[in-house]
């Protein structure tokens, strides 16, 4: 269990992923439900954690003081006397917790040593019994440093590539033991090649990062050196008999860390846990680098951006989509979507501006935001297919054309596309998420529960992670596993998606629960933020399925019709 239990509303989990990523480089071991197993129940998982932390970090923002999870967790901490505030907007603690002290964390960057942030870890140290590690010892005055071979090293830094540079430094190994030094070595390369595999990073070669082995550097001096924006540091550590590998993004330029985390695992199979570390830390570096990269570009102004920063601010705000379907989640798809079409204008042969424009327009259809949604799906199809003759190495073209193909009912060619994205690219987590999409609706629902989870596991911090849960929740509902649907249905009604509340009631039906099911379908009709919104479905392959969704879901509210009719003759509302 871990040291420090973050409690935060949905809509600051991008102020609370920084906070706990911040955390973790500090050396603090951190739980926020942000790590959720998908097999258990949540409010357990969530209680579990709780009990088990010494200090409760609680995130205070306007959200924040509505939610009954934020309130109630503050309480727990409060009353266990381990609790540790901090503000990130207008909010004030209600009472009593305005009566303790708390840290203002409004418009914090991630800069460890801001006041703010220093008064949050000195409070953490106290309850935690312990501070920051002790960082590594300097080089001493006059002592020899290790020659560079680059040209960045002396003159001028080298010009940054116009895609996301990376470059990923030689683990070190921590552990006294000759044999982990071949192990630390071989995560590094196993790393740089997982992430070469994403087109859109500039990643520089192994070589390159292996003649700093063994030198005493600096994440600046890297990033002048080489001419990268990013930078990737890491150790292992055998303990007994497990291993534990941590990681760090660094961003070169500001020294601030982007990511952090760290794995500690059994030592049994070193190429299966090589494997795995490499799988864990790569799906967990791509987001994490293009949530910076779409804040550094939204910065730029418009007319100075190339085709490749209009795909990015495109994505930017393409995912801010990604909770709500209101009218500002359309306001940044209109922007996301003039944005792919003037990377298409710019450069046609920039493959991920057709990717880009693809997943818009079938995100259009699908939301119904578009006036001319079958064209747009046609048009979508096209600039996908257009995106992998470009190129055709690159998964993110296959994973848009799948979308496409999927919501215009082709069934079979979607689900080779969307085979076609995890060969080329194992380590993109939402591609698993379209494979168990592909095959939920492809008429295999028993199939795609495994991908779905392999997605969660891969991207834990994605936007969409509510919809991950959503669809895992309806693959075990037309697999016949009920239980497990309301499981995962209530996990996604816990991360706001709308749909969860549907899916809860036509499963509770299955299992003869037909009260409960009414209960579950009033709390859709009687919250409007629980209402589907008309999003559109992809269609079912097997009309059984859309049968067997339709007559629950006829008995659910044939149950609510009946409880609301003769209330007197129900059992208890609860």
């Amino acid at each position: 269990m871990a040291e420090i239990f973050i409690s935060y509303a949905r809509e600051a989990e991008p102020e609370a992923a920084r906070i706990a990523q911040a955390l973790i480089a500090e050396g603090y071991d951190v739980w926020w439900d942000s790590h959720l197993p998908v097999h258990r129940a949540y409010s357990k998982v969530i209680e579990e954690n709780l009990r088990a932390a010494k200090a409760v970090l609680v995130i205070w923002s306007k959200a924040g003081l509505e939610s009954e999870w934020v309130l109630a967790e503050a309480d727990f901490g409060r009353q266990a006397k381990m609790l540790v505030q901090a503000v990130i907007d207008e909010a004030v603690p209600p009472l009593p917790f305005n009566q303790i002290q708390f840290a203002d964390l409004r418009g914090w960057n991630g800069e460890g040593k801001a006041a703010a942030w220093r008064k949050v870890i000195g409070s953490l140290a106290e309850l935690t019994g312990r501070g920051r590690p002790a960082a590594a010892p300097e080089t001493p005055a006059g002592a020899p440093t290790a020659p560079s071979p680059f040209p960045g090293a002396d003159g001028e830094p080298l010009a940054l590539p116009a895609k996301p540079s990376i470059a990923v430094l030689p683990f070190q190994n921590m552990s006294g033991d000759p044999e982990q030094e071949y192990f630390a070595d071989a995560v590094t390369e196993d790393i740089i090649t997982a992430l070469s595999r994403w087109r859109w990073f500039f990643v520089i070669a192994r070589n390159s990062s292996f003649s700093y082995k063994g030198a005493d550097i600096d994440v600046t001096r890297v990033g002048r050196e080489l001419g990268v924006r990013y930078v990737l540091e890491g150790s292992v550590r055998k303990v007994g008999a497990r291993v534990r590998v941590s990681a760090q993004l660094i961003d070169a330029a500001t020294g601030v860390h982007i990511w952090a985390d760290r794995f500690d695992r059994d030592l049994v199979e070193l190429l299966a846990l090589q494997d795995e570390i490499t799988e864990e830390v790569v799906a967990a570096i791509e987001p994490a680098m293009r949530q910076s990269e779409g804040a550094r570009i939204a910065r730029k102004p418009l007319s100075n951006l190339s085709a490749l920063d209009c795909f990015q601010r495109g994505m930017w705000h393409l995912n801010k989509t990604s909770w709500h379907l209101n009218e500002a989640s359309r306001e940044d798809y209109d922007e996301a979507l003039s944005l792919f079409r003037k990377a298409v204008g710019l450069d046609g042969s920039l493959s991920l501006g057709h990717v880009g424009l693809a997943r818009a327009l079938y995100g259009g259809a699908i939301y119904n935001w578009s006036p001319k949604p079958t064209e747009d799906l046609h048009e979508a199809k096209a600039a996908a297919q257009t995106a992998i003759r470009l190129d055709a190495r690159d998964a993110l073209g296959y994973f848009a054309s799948s979308g496409a193909l999927l919501y215009l009912g082709e069934h079979e060619a979607a689900l080779d596309a969307a085979r076609r994205t995890i060969a080329l690219n194992p380590n993109f987590g939402f591609g698993h998420f379209r494979l168990g999409q592909v095959l939920l609706y492809g008429g295999r629902p028993a199939e795609a529960a495994a991908p779905i989870e392999r997605s969660l596991r891969f991207s834990p911090y994605d936007p969409q992670v509510g919809a991950m849960h959503l669809a895992l929740a309806w693959a075990h509902f037309h697999a016949g596993a009920y239980e497990a649907a309301i499981e995962q249905a209530k996990m996604a009604d816990y991360l706001g998606h709308a749909q969860a509340g549907v899916v809860l009631a036509v499963s509770l039906v299955r299992l003869g629960k037909v009260d409960e099911a009414a209960l579950a379908l009033r709390r859709v009709s009687q919250e409007p933020s629980r209402r589907p919104g008309g999003a559109r479905a992809p269609t079912f392959a097997r009309p059984a399925d859309r049968e067997n969704f339709r007559e629950a879901l006829w008995q659910a509210r044939q149950a609510l019709e009946a409880r609301e009719t003769n209330p007197a003759s129900q059992g208890p509302a609860a």
